[in-house]
């Protein structure tokens, strides 16, 4: 076994020794070890245009997507009201609190080396999490951040046409086979075409 990464072996031959305890391959989706993808046997995208179409899509998967909202809902022990498509491109509280605030981000500075006192001056975010009238203590949850985005913007279908592309892609993440033929899968596609 090689153990240098390179062209025909994008993991150490060494890598099965440096799996964490409990992680078994198969666990997750897709069926092979969580972030890592096999060596491509076969391109598919020819030339320069769209070359890198399948690198912009996992980058865009692992970055741009707010994946971090799952569990903050778990460890409140609460279910989202918002859809997916708004939760994943974070458009809109995840409980759907209109004009809540409770901590969170601020768009603007609020510290300048040598000046005190611009947080009372330029509009920081309350971090007190009292319940009002309109909401009641079951609604407020200092674990799950209020929206920081233009709740009311309203997306174009090409935005949700890509956002259903992405899912796509990420159901096979981690797909060992890039629609391979791993362990005899093309057998049933083989015997449907020769049955009659």
């Amino acid at each position: 076994m090689s153990t240098s990464i390179g062209y025909t072996n994008s993991i150490s031959g060494s890598f099965p020794r440096y799996i964490p305890l409990g992680i078994v391959k198969g666990s997750s989706l897709g069926g092979a070890y969580q972030g890592y993808m096999p060596q491509a046997v076969q391109t598919t995208e020819k030339g320069s245009f769209g070359s890198n179409d399948f690198e912009t899509m996992r980058f865009t998967l692992r970055n741009a997507w707010n994946t971090v909202y799952k569990a903050e809902l778990l460890a409140a022990k609460r279910k989202q009201i918002i859809t997916p498509f708004r939760a994943v491109n974070n458009a809109g509280d995840l409980l759907s609190r209109d004009n809540y605030s409770c901590g969170g981000t601020c768009q603007s500075f609020q510290s300048r080396p040598q000046i005190k006192g611009l947080r009372q001056h330029f509009g920081s975010i309350s971090k007190s999490c009292t319940p009002s009238a309109t909401y009641t203590a079951n609604q407020i949850s200092p674990d799950i951040p209020a929206a920081a985005c233009n709740v009311k913007f309203v997306y174009d279908s090409s935005d949700y046409t890509t956002y259903l592309k992405q899912r796509a892609m990420a159901r096979n993440y981690n797909d060992t086979t890039f629609a391979g033929n791993d362990s005899s899968a093309s057998q049933s596609a083989w015997r449907a075409a020769r049955r009659y």
